[in-house]
C-alpha cells in the first residue's frame, strides 16, 4: 500500500486580493496544509452617495439583462435591490462572471446564468444570449472604472449599456508594504487580478524584498500574466481561469 504524498503541504501562498465571507481558493489551499498568508492590497469602499445607483436600481424594469461582475457588486447590489425589488423583474435576466458570484445571487432570482468554463469577461461574452442582443438594455453592476471590454463588445453588437458603479477599489499603500515584506518567505504569489499585480508593483520597485527567494506568480488568464511579465515577474504560472479548482490547479502545476 502507497502513501499519496501532497507535495503542496509546507508551501508557502501569499495572495493578495480583498476579502470575501466565503473564499474557495483560501479554503481548499489551508486544507491541503499549504501555509496562507492573505494580505489584502485593495479596499473595497461602496460609494456613499448611491442616488444615481438607486435610481437605477428603481428603473431596473426597463432592463433586459443584469450582469454582475463580482462578488463584491453583488453584495452591495443585493442590499439595494431588496429595498425596491422585493421579488426582481420577471422579464429580467441574471448574469454574473464568476461562480461564486452567482451562488450569491441565486437566494434572490431562481437562475443566474454564468460561463463555467471561462470565468471572465471574454467567457461572459461567449454565452448564447450575448451573441445577438441587438436593442437589449443591459445593465451592469460593478466598482467603477474597471476594463471596458464588456460594455464596448456588447454596444458593438447591438445592445444598449448603462453601468451601475457601487464601490471604489482603492489600493492600500499600507498593506502593500505589508505584502512586500512577506514576499522573501513565500513560494508562491497569487494575483487574481491585472489590478492587483500592478498595485504590488514592478519587480525593480521590490527587489529589496525579495532578496535571493525565487517565487512564482499565478494568475488566471494569460492576459493578466503579459501584464506580469512586463513588470519583471519571471516565473509566472497561467491557470485556465480564475475559478478556485482551477487556480488551484495552476498551483498544483508549479510544484
Amino acid at each position: 500500500m502507497y502513501m499519496v504524498v501532497n507535495e503542496l503541504v509546507g508551501k508557502r501562498l501569499l495572495v493578495i486580493r480583498s476579502r470575501r465571507d466565503q473564499d474557495e481558493f483560501l479554503n481548499m489551499s489551508k486544507a491541503a496544509g499549504i501555509d496562507v498568508k492573505h494580505v489584502p492590497i485593495i479596499d473595497i469602499k461602496p460609494i456613499s452617495n448611491d442616488t444615481r445607483a438607486r435610481q437605477k436600481i428603481q428603473s431596473l424594469n426597463e432592463f433586459d439583462y443584469a450582469i454582475f461582475v463580482s462578488v463584491h457588486a453583488g453584495k452591495i447590489a443585493l442590499e439595494l435591490l431588496d429595498e425596491s425589488w422585493p421579488k426582481p423583474p420577471e422579464a429580467l435576466n441574471f448574469f454574473s462572471i464568476g461562480r461564486q458570484t452567482a451562488t450569491l445571487i441565486k437566494p434572490y432570482t431562481s437562475s443566474v446564468r454564468y460561463p463555467e468554463s471561462n470565468a471572465d469577461t471574454e467567457g461572459l461574452l461567449e454565452l448564447p444570449e450575448f451573441q445577438n442582443p441587438k436593442n437589449k438594455n443591459v445593465i451592469i453592476f460593478r466598482g467603477g472604472h474597471g476594463r471596458e471590454t464588456l460594455r464596448d463588445e456588447l454596444i458593438s453588437r447591438g445592445a444598449r449599456v448603462e453601468y451601475c458603479d457601487l464601490y471604489q477599489r482603492v489600493v492600500n499603500q499600507q498593506q502593500v508594504e505589508k505584502a512586500w515584506e512577506q514576499l522573501n518567505n513565500i513560494d508562491y504569489l497569487v494575483a487574481h487580478s491585472g489590478e492587483l499585480i500592478r498595485a504590488m508593483g514592478p519587480v525593480a520597485k521590490i527587489t529589496q524584498f525579495i532578496s535571493d527567494n525565487k517565487f512564482s506568480v499565478i494568475v488566471p488568464s494569460q492576459r493578466v500574466a503579459e501584464i506580469a511579465h512586463q513588470l519583471g515577474y519571471s516565473s509566472i504560472i497561467v491557470s485556465d481561469n480564475a475559478l478556485p479548482e482551477s487556480m488551484y490547479e495552476a498551483l498544483q502545476k508549479g510544484i
